[in-house]
């Protein structure tokens, strides 16, 4: 018995026993059949990423806004309108975009709970929200428009309600008058 123990003292000790090669074919067979798949599928994913991507960035560097669509139209018609509490609206109709775009700048900052809104007036539907800000510049649009009858711009408090409050900072009844001049919209006053 002792020259039996020694002879595997002398030989170097297979420690796994084996499991070497049950590993290598475990992990040959299962984990390139399982991993091919991933990267494919991560492949697309990163493509169709990749493509809407610059889809999107593509269309807002070649589309730009809706407001710009308006202003930029060979039958545009812009009025420029000073806001009550500061800040300058111009509209925007086109009626062969059939877009209207209101760019608003220089609006001064309102507390949290307040929010600068842009109201379109629908003839059967009333009023929608085209655009809202706390005090930074507002640069919307809205098509088709051909059922628009007014632009209302309010300042509301958060959140908006479903219908424009009776103050407003500016109001314009659509069509816009192209032969208006800049004006500042007062309101008015029972106090006579």
């Amino acid at each position: 018995m002792n020259g039996s123990e020694s002879q595997h003292r002398e030989e170097p000790q297979d420690e796994n026993l084996g499991l070497d090669l049950v590993s290598q074919v475990a992990s040959t067979s299962r984990a390139d059949t399982g991993s091919k798949p991933k990267r494919w599928i991560f492949g697309i994913v990163g493509a169709v990423i990749v493509v809407v991507l610059a889809i999107v960035g593509f269309s807002l560097l070649n589309g730009g806004t809706k407001a710009s669509e308006a202003a930029k139209a060979s039958d545009a018609v812009s009025q420029t309108i000073q806001l009550q509490h500061g800040g300058e609206a111009v509209l925007s109709s086109s009626k062969s975009k059939d877009a209207i775009g209101v760019k608003i700048t220089s609006l001064p900052p309102l507390d949290d709970s307040q929010q600068y809104v842009v109201w379109a007036v629908h003839e059967e539907t009333g009023a929608s929200v085209m655009a809202s800000s706390s005090g930074e510049d507002i640069d919307a649009g809205l098509s088709p428009a051909n059922d628009v009858l007014a632009i209302h711009i309010t300042i509301e408090d958060t959140p908006i309600p479903d219908v424009p409050s009776e103050d407003t900072e500016a109001s314009v009844d659509l069509p816009l008058d192209a032969n208006a001049s800049p004006k500042t919209e007062e309101t008015t006053s029972d106090n006579g």
